[in-house]
């Protein structure tokens, strides 16, 4: 449970507040229980943040060599996420768990529907689609470990 002393009006008040569940909330404002349903959110310190990367000139090697690299430099591990307009993908805002996933490829959703369900620092975090298309490729499963920056999910246009 936390609380929260706010001013509305210049008038104190102290609430109370209890997650019941992913979207569910009990608060106790001046005596009086009320449940309360979180429908949407638009917190800001949760957007997704992209570091910039300036890649640096090199010079070509040897072709021998090319084909070692280009084998060297192919992903391995679960599957690689395709690169693409950082808009058309759902990545992870912090390392955790992924609890549930609530879509499958090639649903159609809108900006704000929940696509996924993630555990991080023992808060359950439910994560929207950043805006309206078909979902085209799912990287994780429930139960997998991600990492911040992580591309989870992946958009495409409507047909």
């Amino acid at each position: 449970m936390r609380r929260y002393t706010i001013t509305v009006n210049d008038n104190p008040f102290v609430v109370d507040v209890e997650a019941a569940g992913a979207n569910l909330f009990r608060v106790q404002l001046d005596g009086r229980l009320i449940d309360v349903t979180l429908e949407d959110h638009r917190d800001l310190a949760h957007s997704p943040i992209t570091p910039a990367l300036t890649p640096r000139a090199e010079t070509a090697p040897p072709a021998a060599t090319q084909t070692a690299t280009a084998a060297a430099a192919a992903p391995s591990g679960p599957a690689a996420a395709p690169s693409g307009p950082v808009k058309d993908k759902l990545t992870a805002p912090m390392p955790g768990v992924v609890l549930a996933i609530e879509t499958t490829v090639g649903t159609q959703v809108k900006r704000g529907d929940p696509v996924l369900s993630l555990e991080a620092m023992k808060m359950v975090n439910q994560l929207r689609a950043p805006r309206d298309g078909v979902v085209a490729e799912i990287y994780v499963g429930a139960g997998d470990q991600v990492r911040y920056g992580e591309t989870l999910v992946r958009f495409e246009d409507a047909s």
